[in-house]
C-alpha cells in the first residue's frame, strides 16, 4: 500500500510540473504576460499568419496578433493586423514589421526591425509593412519571375520562330533582315533579364544552405541526447501508468464483489420485502375504504373544538363550575330596600 501511494505521489508530481512547464511556455510564448499596448500593421500576404501569432522585435518576442482585418482599397485587398505587445514598448518611427521564418522548420512570425530615427510610434498608431523575408516567400518571387520570362519573352519566342518557319520558304533578302533583328532584340531581352533571374537563383542556394546548417545544429549530438533522456522519462512515466491501470483494475473487481453481495443480500430478503409491501397495500386499502367517517369524524371534533374553545373565551368559569354562574342580583335588592 505504500508503494502505491509513492506511485501516486509521483505520479502526480509529474504531472503538475508539466502542466506548470506548459503554462510557461505558452506565456513565454505568446510574448506578454501583463499589460499591453494595441499597434497596427498593414500587409500584401498573411500566409500562415493567424490569431496568437508571435509578435518579435529583434528576434525578441513581444507579444501576439490579436486580429486580422482585410481592407479593399483602389481595387486591391490589402489585410490591418492589429498586434498586442508589451506595455512601455518603443518603437522608432521608420521601424518595419514584415513576415518571415526564423529557420527552415520554424512557424511564421511577424518580425519588426527597428530604425534609426529618434522620434517613437505613439501606443495605437501603425508601424510600417514591408514584403515577407522567409524563403518560401523568396521561392515564390523566383518562380513568379521566371513565370513572367516564359509568359513575356519565351513564349513570344517560340510563336516567332513558329512564324519564321512557315514563312521562310517565302522570304526575301529584306524580310530576313527583318527576321534578325527581331531575332537580335529577342536575344537582347533574354540576355537582360538572365542576370537578374540568375543573381535569384544564387540568393535562394545560398539561404538553402543556411538553413541546412541550422538544421544540422538542431539535429546535434546535444539535443539527440537531450530527446533521448526524454524518451526515457516518457518511459518511466508510462510503467507507472500501468501499474496505477492494475490498481484500478484491482479496485473495480472489488466493486463488483460488494454489487454482487447487496444483489444477494436483496434477493435472500425478497419474500420479507413482499410480505411488508402486501402489509402496506392492505393497510392503504383500510384507510381508504374509511376515509370519509374519518374525515366526518374530525370535521365533527373540529366544530366540537371551534364551539369549546368559544364558550371557553367567552366564560372562563367553565373549567371551574361547569356552567355558566348566575348574574348578582344582591345589589339590586340592597338598593330598594334603601329606597
Amino acid at each position: 500500500m505504500r508503494n502505491h501511494f509513492l506511485n501516486y505521489t509521483a505520479v502526480g508530481v509529474f504531472v503538475a510540473a508539466m502542466i506548470a512547464a506548459l503554462v510557461v511556455s505558452l506565456s513565454m510564448l505568446a510574448g506578454r504576460t501583463g499589460p499591453t499596448d494595441s499597434y497596427s500593421v498593414v500587409l500584401d500576404d498573411v500566409t500562415d499568419v493567424k490569431y496568437g501569432t508571435v509578435v518579435r522585435f529583434a528576434g525578441f518576442p513581444i507579444g501576439q496578433v490579436e486580429e486580422i482585418a482585410p481592407e479593399y482599397n483602389e481595387g486591391k485587398y490589402r489585410f490591418r493586423l492589429h498586434i498586442a505587445v508589451k506595455e512601455g514598448w518603443k518603437f522608432p518611427q521608420d521601424s518595419i514589421a514584415r513576415i518571415a521564418a526564423s529557420s527552415f522548420l520554424a512557424g511564421k512570425t511577424l518580425e519588426i526591425n527597428g530604425g534609426l530615427a529618434a522620434a517613437t510610434i505613439a501606443p495605437g498608431g501603425e508601424i510600417a509593412g514591408g514584403t515577407a523575408a522567409d524563403m518560401f516567400s523568396l521561392m515564390a518571387q523566383v518562380a513568379g519571375e521566371i513565370g513572367d520570362l516564359s509568359k513575356s519573352s519565351l513564349k513570344p519566342l517560340v510563336a516567332r520562330i513558329g512564324e519564321i518557319i512557315d514563312r521562310i520558304g517565302n522570304t526575301t533578302e529584306t524580310n530576313l533582315q527583318q527576321l534578325m533583328g527581331s531575332l537580335n532584340s529577342i536575344a537582347s531581352e533574354v540576355n537582360t533579364k538572365t542576370p537578374a533571374i540568375v543573381g535569384n537563383v544564387e540568393t535562394f542556394t545560398a539561404q538553402i544552405n543556411a538553413e541546412m546548417a541550422k538544421v544540422d545544429q538542431i539535429l546535434s549530438e546535444r539535443n539527440i541526447g537531450a530527446i533521448n533522456n526524454s524518451l526515457a522519462h516518457i518511459e518511466t512515466a508510462t510503467a507507472n501508468a500501468e501499474v496505477a491501470s492494475e490498481d484500478l483494475k484491482s479496485l473495480g473487481t472489488r466493486i463488483t464483489a460488494v454489487a454482487d453481495e447487496i444483489k444477494g443480500m436483496v434477493a435472500e430478503n425478497r419474500k420479507g420485502v413482499d410480505k411488508s409491501v402486501a402489509d402496506l397495500e392492505y393497510i392503504l386499502r383500510a384507510v381508504a375504504q374509511n376515509i370519509d367517517s374519518i374525515t366526518h369524524n374530525l370535521d365533527g371534533t373540529t366544530r366540537n373544538m371551534n364551539e369549546f374553545s368559544r364558550l371557553i373565551r367567552q366564560n372562563p368559569g367553565l373549567l371551574l363550575s361547569g356552567s355558566s354562574p348566575e348574574a348578582d342580583k344582591g345589589l339590586g335588592q340592597n338598593s330598594g330596600d334603601e329606597q
